[in-house]
């Protein structure tokens, strides 16, 4: 697993990588130039083309356009832009910061998504360069081939790809309604990203046509273009519940750093039976921080009951579950609000699978098991999930009488399989998720694996069988 990516850190791998572009370049010439030939297929030539990402600009020069701009995080891989295209404009800057008082008829990120740290910002930054008949064009690399990338790298076949993002394209859609963008058109590309003759023009032309095996191309690409705005604004407040079990050297930062969403948001701490020094932090911090709860009880009881406490004093709209470990960063949490005070969804959950995990974050065997209960859930849920076991989750309020509880401990699997049930759409929002300040997770990855088994077991059981009438949590809502 590797350390979690940066600005800092993508500007130094492809800094490094600049001089060695066309040796790259040479070395893959089919891959390079299949994706530049299908770019130069969309644009129409003489149009105004923004290429975000643009490398050393053969790919914008392609293109034809009457105005292109290209802009790169590496200093000098725009430095070898500008002395290889200097009829283009090119500009050093991340994308989230770029200022341009134009728009452009197209948009091109070819592999960008792959090292962006902030999906969300990026396109909410280029909505700035869009008018409605922008058409955005982006490739990102197949998850599914990170094994091939890794091995390919070790042997010296492949450029190193650096740290980057493993984005499904079932996450990128969900990113793209949250955003106000539409998919045109989407597709595969490379199945066989080497020239042999008969066996690649096969491959390329007819196997990434045929559902099934096209998904196990090395590129998937889209066309995104701009939606009417969502203006939706409900109105609703937020309640944010932080379940602890002894996280003292945590659990103030875990407070002071949830940020103000919608027209109230209150902290509801639980004392899951602490035994060291996280209640009195709570109540230091209640002299101070308006809308600041405290729950406390003894014996410790597990999350699951936690957070249900949490629920109970609970006022606001929105009920949204933060770990008081900080291993989500809080300020991700407006990313997991918005969508449910815009009336997009009913159900927002946290995936960690988007962006690259910090070292240590998260032990090898319990992202297998992970990725495991993943599949298993979404096939119980018949809704695509990629991270059941995240810890942030945000539905509504008025959804709470609708719940059933006691499938698991932690009470993940009863808010998605509770969503599933009264149909909810379930939405996830890629989050950072870093190595824990201090402490130890208290995740065990075989007895708690065969705790989470069994609970799909239950769980399916209940989608399937169980009446509606004896479904139901008896909550009080008042």
């Amino acid at each position: 697993m590797i350390s979690i990516m940066s600005r800092e850190s993508v500007e130094r791998h492809f800094d490094d990588l600049a001089l060695r572009d066309d040796y790259w370049k040479r070395k893959n010439a089919y891959y390079y130039s299949t994706i530049k030939a299908f770019v130069s297929r969309i644009v129409s030539p003489g149009s105004s083309v923004l290429d975000v990402g643009c490398g050393t600009g053969e790919i914008l020069a392609a293109t034809e356009p009457s105005r292109g701009v290209g802009v790169d995080l590496s200093g000098k891989m725009i430095e070898l832009a500008r002395q290889k295209h200097s009829q283009h404009t090119f500009i050093h800057s991340p994308v989230e910061d770029l200022e341009l008082n134009e728009t452009f008829d197209y948009i091109i990120m070819v592999d960008v998504l792959d090292h962006a740290y902030d999906l969300m910002k990026v396109f909410q930054r280029l909505s700035r360069f869009c008018k409605p008949t922008t058409r955005i064009i982006l490739t990102t690399g197949n998850p599914w081939w990170e094994p091939v990338y890794s091995l390919l790298e070790k042997i010296g076949a492949k450029m190193p790809k650096g740290p980057h993002n493993a984005i499904e394209k079932g996450n990128l859609r969900q990113i793209f309604q949250m955003m106000d963008l539409k998919i045109n058109y989407s597709g595969f590309m490379l199945l066989f990203p080497r020239w042999i003759p008969v066996l690649s023009y096969l491959a390329n032309s007819l196997g990434v046509r045929i559902w099934g095996i096209n998904r196990l191309s090395a590129i998937q690409y889209m066309i995104v273009q701009p939606t009417a705005k969502n203006e939706n604004n409900l109105g609703l407040g937020c309640s944010v519940i932080i379940p602890c079990y002894n996280e003292q050297d945590n659990i103030e930062q875990a407070i002071r750093r949830v940020p103000s969403m919608g027209a109230c948001t209150e902290i509801i701490a639980v004392s899951d039976g602490c035994t060291d020094g996280t209640v009195q932090k709570v109540k230091d911090l209640q002299r101070e921080i308006k809308n600041l709860k405290l729950i406390e009880y003894s014996p410790n009881r597990g999350k699951g009951h936690a957070v249900r406490k949490g629920f109970e004093a609970a006022t606001q709209d929105v009920l949204m579950i933060l770990d008081a470990d900080i291993s989500t960063p809080p300020e991700e949490l407006p990313w997991f609000f918005a969508p449910l005070n815009k009336g997009i969804c009913q159900f927002v959950n946290g995936t960690r699978m988007v962006y690259p995990m910090q070292a240590q974050a998260m032990r090898t065997l319990n992202l297998f098991g992970n990725k495991l209960f993943g599949y298993i859930v979404s096939f119980i849920m018949q809704q695509s999930l990629t991270d059941t076991l995240c810890g942030t989750k945000a539905f509504y309020r008025k959804d709470l009488p609708r719940l059933r509880w006691g499938t698991d401990k932690w009470g993940d699997f009863d808010l998605l399989f509770g969503a599933a049930r009264m149909g909810s759409k379930i939405m996830e929002v890629p989050v950072h998720y870093m190595t824990r300040k201090t402490g130890e997770s208290k995740m065990r990855s075989f007895r708690h694996g065969v705790h989470l088994l069994m609970a799909c077991v239950k769980g399916f059981h209940w989608m399937i069988f169980i009446p509606r009438r004896d479904f139901y949590y008896k909550w009080d809502v008042r």
